[in-house]
């Protein structure tokens, strides 16, 4: 049944590099047309209360600070209370054409409550570590980041010195700088483990 998905999605594509002024289009079929982007615009506020739903394998939470990913965790936000964006099991819905299944069925749903931000209604920490007398900062973002099937798709992104973190760059960056990595790594395990977002706290600031 995907194979048909991916093959119609792929004839979706080729309509469109034909037509470069159409709006590029979600091409798989599953997906919910409520999820598509079509076109909407960034929410870049976020809202205190707001939840974020996080795939993720039932051992996770067991020992988040071991199984997290500092370059890239992505999740689905809730939407604000005037314009909800999607329900919890969405996220579990595959959005890759080269993946066999249209669900993720050994993995479960993870919920985090936005429990404070900054003023302008966003979630944004920097961690510094001096290293051979250089300065270094890290920073955590929350970003609101649409895919075309998945429309609330969202990110913590982190960054170092400006330049973003991904799998390819993590070791040769952040993965040499024990402390920022330590910052980062507690600082998201400690969303998972309290099910909650807070700007104004720092977990390695609580003991």
């Amino acid at each position: 049944m995907k194979r048909l998905h991916i093959i119609f999605s792929r004839i979706n594509n080729m309509l469109f590099s034909q037509n470069d002024e159409k709006v590029p289009e979600c091409g798989i079929q599953y997906i919910p047309e409520r999820l598509h982007r079509n076109s909407r615009p960034l929410i870049e506020e976020f809202e205190v209360g707001e939840c974020l739903y996080m795939r993720c394998k039932p051992e996770f939470a067991d020992n988040p600070y071991k199984n997290i990913s500092i370059a890239e965790l992505s999740h689905n936000r809730a939407g604000l209370s005037i314009d909800i964006l999607c329900n919890p099991d969405d996220v579990l819905y595959s959005i890759k054409h080269d993946e066999p299944f249209e669900k993720y069925e050994d993995k479960e749903v993870c919920t985090l409550e936005i429990k404070s931000l900054t003023p302008n209604n966003r979630y944004k920490k920097t961690f510094t570590q001096e290293k051979n007398g250089e300065v270094y900062t890290g920073e955590i973002e929350l970003l609101h980041d649409p895919e075309l099937c998945m429309y609330p798709h969202s990110i913590f992104r982190v960054w170092l010195n400006g330049e973003k973190i991904t799998m390819d760059n993590f070791s040769k960056t952040i993965g040499k700088l024990n402390v920022i990595k330590t910052q980062l790594k507690e600082e998201l395990a400690s969303m998972v483990r309290r099910r909650q977002v807070h700007q104004e706290e720092t977990p390695l600031e609580k003991t």
